[in-house]
Order: C-alpha cells, then structure tokens, then sequence
C-alpha cells in the first residue's frame, strides 16, 4: 500500500490545505461576520438577516435551507415545513412580524425527532428555557409568550426575499452569536474562499500588529 508514501507531490503540498476553509470547519476556523464580509465582496451584499440571533446565546449552525413563510397568527405552517425538511437541513421560517410567536418548545421538539440540525424564525418564538434545555439550536428575531393558531394557511418550499436576499432551497445559512448569514448555494464555494482570504489577511494584521512600533491605521493606509 502506498498510503503514507511519501512523493514531490506530497512534500509540495504538505499542509497547503491546512488552513482551508470548509463547510466542515468553517465554525471552528471563523465567524460570522468573516462571512458577511466576504459575501459583501463576492456578492455585493452582506447577506445578514438583521436582529435574528440564537436564543441561547452561543449556538453555531451552518446548513441547507428549507423555506417556509406564513404570518404571526399561524404556528401551523412551521409544524407542517418539519416534515418537507431532510436530514440536517435548517427551517427558515419568513414571519409577517414579530408580535406574536410561531414556533415554541413542542416544535423543537419534533424537529429535533425529525432530524433537523435547527430552526431559524425572522419573527418569534417562545418557551425559551424549554428549548434550551433541548439542546436544540433555535434562532428569532424576538421572544414573545403569546401565540397564535394551527392555521397552516402559508407556503412552504418558496422562494423568499428577506432584507434583499433571495433565498431558495438548498442555499446555505451560517449562524453564531452575532446573528445569521445567507449564502446562495452557487456561491457558496467562492465565499468559503474568500472567508479564508480574510482570515489570513487577519492572521497577518495581528502578527504586525505585536510590532510594538506599528500602527494599525499606518499598516492600513488610513489616511
């Protein structure tokens, strides 16, 4: 076997990879706000959903995306997108407004059966200390105790448009404590590239930055 066999090729390419941005390793390697600013410069758009953040504070996602839309008056229509969701796939739930919650504990609870890796709401939820103690990642824009109705009178599976990014299936969101960012998934490999880009050009600021004598307005030419 010529596994561990050591070639040219492989004394070249000895840890050219290493700090290699991946879909795998982006949460351990980087943030979201790495990703937002690459999707400004790949895509001239931040891809942020403004004010949606874990409701436990720390959770990190990062995903496929399945969609759903409905109104403040129906928690039906997020009960019924659990099960068009696959394995590991994130819910984004598109919410009229934030003035009455659509999702609680007992959905987490069946999606978490149902193999989702999170739930993310550009609205409400509620039962907080219920879902933290799932353990289940869920993501809002606000917490609110009241809830509407098993309406399920909004669609699923449809292309959204939030805060100018249009979202499909299939696209990917990245979520930290700092809040949530879409990707297109046709993009998602020059973004990963670019986060790493800007991680290195990071690593390399701080190194300069050590140098007692340098200034970080000087090292960025800010005139």
């Amino acid at each position: 076997m010529s596994v561990n066999k050591i070639t040219p090729k492989n004394i070249l390419n000895h840890g050219k990879n290493k700090n290699k941005i991946t879909l795998d390793n982006l949460l351990d390697k980087a943030t979201t706000d790495n990703v937002s600013d690459a999707m400004k410069k790949v895509c001239g758009k931040n891809g942020v959903i403004r004010n949606v953040k874990p409701i436990d504070g720390k959770s990190k996602i990062v995903g496929k995306i399945r969609t759903a839309q409905t109104n403040s008056s129906d928690w039906g229509t997020g009960i019924k997108a659990i099960y068009e969701c696959e394995e590991d796939e994130i819910l984004l739930i598109d919410c009229s407004d934030d003035e009455t919650a659509i999702w609680g504990e007992l959905a987490s609870q069946a999606a978490q059966k149902h193999g989702l890796q999170a739930t993310v709401i550009n609205g409400a939820s509620r039962d907080t200390e219920g879902i933290k103690n799932l353990g289940y990642p869920v993501y809002s824009k606000a917490t609110m105790p009241n809830a509407g109705y098993a309406l399920n009178n909004g669609v699923i599976n449809e292309r959204l448009n939030i805060e100018g990014n249009v979202i499909v299936n299939g696209d990917y969101i990245v979520g930290d404590s700092e809040g949530v960012v879409v990707v297109p998934k046709e993009r998602i490999d020059d973004v990963l590239e670019e986060v790493s880009n800007i991680k290195k050009f990071e690593q390399k600021l701080m190194a300069q930055m050590n140098d007692p004598d340098n200034r970080m307005d000087k090292i960025l030419d800010i005139d």
